[in-house]
């Protein structure tokens, strides 16, 4: 059995910003932020637009995605 050394808790925020999520969550090829701006108006990306600005809902993201990649970076896998 593993021994657990260190665990770390720490919060997401609800919304970031889609420039943001796109840095953390595509390595190498990335979309651009239009595409994922016209994926959230198109509900493919479920998000909000607020003043404007485009925000990826990191909850919807996580908990409706079966991503290896998206759940090693915010470690809900």
């Amino acid at each position: 059995m593993a021994k657990v050394i260190a665990e770390i808790t720490m919060r997401l925020p609800r919304l970031m910003e889609v420039s943001e999520y796109r840095k953390l969550r595509y390595a190498g090829g990335k979309p651009s932020v239009q595409q994922i701006k016209k994926w959230i108006d198109e509900g493919e990306l479920v998000g909000e637009v607020r003043g404007g600005m485009y925000f990826v809902d990191l909850h919807a993201a996580c908990l409706g995605s079966n991503d290896p990649l998206l759940a090693q970076m915010l470690d809900i896998g």
